[in-house]
């Protein structure tokens, strides 16, 4: 796998993971328990599959500082900055630019950098089968996970006819989050896979791909890679990027193609969408809570308590409570509400006095 390549997208904002992530220091750049971030787990994961060489890292200019130093073994010119954010079409588009001018029969892997996978075996050998389905069928490849309970907060992907040699399934369609009654009904159909954000392709196909599909983004990437290098280049780069088309891969390219592929993955997979992914990372206690920093308490239960270092989180009869303190704000919330988080975030950005705290 001499021309594979690593594209990880290292410029999500991680709402839902407020007060710890912020605008400087992000969800991917959080360690939330580990002796590592996520970032610096997601860019270990590909050890031994793709060299630092040949792993490009795109972020945003307010992120690039803390990323880049998290990361240092990534050569300097494989960090791409988006001079401001255009959802992951563009962020695809700019990483597979790069990987054009270097490598132009490269086989990009594309992975965000903030999802928690395990085993590496399993990432290893989903990856290869992928690969090789992407390299024969000429196709978009995504990678599938079986579905554990009637999530609502991911897409899904429904495969048709038989298993291709290769591993994987044609997309008969995709599913963008559904309501509890639909998302019910869709685990109970056979072969039936969340969309886990993780793709593979040639860069020539993907880059073939944006043109059909997203032709105004197809336009400013060609100006921008045709100065790829020089001073100009920068100068386009910041004035054409803005003005691209904001959309994901997802809706813009692949629930367009007929020429998409899926792979099962047989690896466990979460992408650390709210604080209820503690429970993935760490498991529970007795009482199904579970704790990180310092804590006391009683009658809790079913609980995730995250302590700022150095400071105590005390609770007396409570249940299902997600309670995380940082340096300068706490948020108490129902579990149940963890996913609409970023409802408070927006309201802290809609405050002059309150902005400080994003």
């Amino acid at each position: 796998m001499a021309n594979l390549w690593a594209l990880i997208m290292a410029g999500g904002s991680g709402e839902r993971l407020w007060p710890l992530s912020r605008r400087k220091h992000p969800k991917q750049t959080l360690r939330l328990g580990y002796e590592r971030s996520l970032l610096q787990v997601t860019v270990d994961r590909f050890r031994g599959l793709v060299p630092a060489a040949r792993t490009v890292i795109v972020t945003t200019k307010n992120q690039a500082g803390i990323v880049r130093r998290q990361v240092p073994s990534i050569p300097s010119k494989n960090f791409l900055v988006e001079p401001a954010s255009r959802n992951t079409a563009a962020a695809v588009g700019l990483g597979t630019a790069l990987v054009l001018q270097e490598d132009p029969g490269g086989v990009i892997v594309v992975a965000p950098a903030d999802h928690v996978i395990r085993p590496a075996e399993e990432f290893h050998r989903a990856i290869r089968k992928a690969a090789a389905l992407a390299v024969d069928r000429e196709g978009l490849v995504c990678f599938g996970i079986r579905p554990t309970y009637p999530a609502t907060g991911f897409g899904y992907i429904e495969p048709t006819g038989g298993l291709l040699p290769q591993g994987g399934y044609r997309v008969k369609r995709f599913i963008e989050k559904p309501e509890l009654a639909a998302a019910k009904r869709l685990i109970r159909r056979p072969g039936m896979a969340w969309n886990s954000g993780i793709f593979c392709w040639r860069a020539r196909v993907i880059w073939a791909a944006i043109r059909q599909w997203l032709p105004g983004l197809y336009r400013g990437l060609e100006a921008i890679r045709e100065q790829w290098g020089t001073s100009q280049g920068r100068r386009e780069l910041s004035e054409l990027y803005r003005q691209l088309p904001s959309i994901s891969i997802d809706v813009g390219v692949l629930e367009r193609s007929r020429h998409v592929w899926v792979v099962p993955a047989k690896f466990q997979w979460d992408d650390v969408g709210s604080w209820n992914s503690l429970g993935f990372l760490h498991g529970a206690d007795r009482q199904g809570n579970v704790i990180l920093g310092s804590h006391v308490g009683l009658e809790t239960e079913g609980s995730i308590i995250v302590g700022a270092e150095g400071r105590l989180v005390a609770t007396l009869g409570v249940k299902d409570l997600i309670v995380v303190q940082s340096r300068d704000a706490t948020l108490v919330c129902h579990k149940n509400q963890a996913q609409t988080v970023r409802r408070l975030v927006s309201q802290l950005a809609a405050s002059s006095r309150l902005r400080r705290y994003l």
